[in-house]
């Protein structure tokens, strides 16, 4: 842009580099500029399930805020101020998507899909965004995540194990905070790994290549992940040796 030989238009050249994001990122940067608009209407979540914008705003610990002037503001809770995007915290500046989604926007039968949502999130969050997810399956959102967290696996595990129609599991569930809204039906749920796979090309062969791998999802188990179990699995050797010295 700063050649004096060349004769450039800005607003052409941003707009073709916008054209080469990929769809899902040009729809969210549309999303993003337009979140004043979304604002002036309600999502279903917002009329028939305002607990869960609760919830939400627990996660955040507060809430946004648009002015008549069209500025976005972070209130957090309990305090008597308010702070800009660039005075927020990463995480604050992350969700904010996802709250205008849930509370203007979101329809039934909606694709929801993010992306690592448990970056720059503190493991308990991390938890309890797992939890949200599935009461958001359960009204009828479809959630889609790609994710290196192994809390919100686990989480998503125990909301998997605790479906079950056990007393036992039910008791404990009520013992450690769960709602029954949470609770996640294995038959909702499907989870894929990147690994090496025999793969058809169409040629009468297979090769051997990186793909996505179905992974089984077990009532009793949850989501089998051998990728994130070996690598727990090492560390915890690595850490009983140093705790209690070597097993020779």
């Amino acid at each position: 842009m700063g050649a004096p030989d060349k004769d450039i238009n800005p607003i052409e050249l941003f707009s073709k580099v916008y054209a080469d994001y990929a769809l899902p990122i040009r729809a969210n940067v549309d999303f993003t500029r337009q979140l004043e608009t979304h604002s002036k209407t309600d999502s279903f979540i917002t009329a028939e399930y305002p607990e869960l914008l609760n919830r939400f705003s627990d996660i955040i610990g507060g809430s946004y805020l648009v002015t008549k002037d069209e500025q976005l503001y972070y209130v957090p809770s309990g305090k008597r101020m308010r702070l800009t995007m660039d005075e927020s915290s990463s995480s604050v500046r992350a969700l904010v998507d996802i709250d205008f989604y849930l509370r203007y926007v979101a329809n039934p039968g909606d694709l929801l899909i993010i992306d690592e949502p448990e970056l720059n999130l503190h493991p308990s969050n991390q938890r309890r965004l797992a939890r949200l997810f599935s009461e958001l399956v359960n009204v009828g959102i479809k959630v889609f995540i790609t994710t290196h967290s192994d809390y919100i696996i686990k989480e998503l595990n125990t909301l998997i194990m605790l479906y079950a129609d056990r007393q036992e599991l039910a008791e404990l569930a009520i013992r450690e905070g769960y709602r029954d809204t949470e609770l996640l039906d294995p038959e909702k749920v499907k989870a894929y790994m990147a690994d090496y796979a025999m793969v058809n090309t169409g040629l009468k062969r297979k090769i051997k290549c990186q793909t996505l791998v179905e992974s089984t999802i077990d009532p009793r188990l949850g989501i089998e992940v051998p990728s994130f179990d070996s690598t727990i699995d090492e560390m915890n050797r690595i850490q009983d040796e140093i705790l209690w010295g070597s097993r020779e």
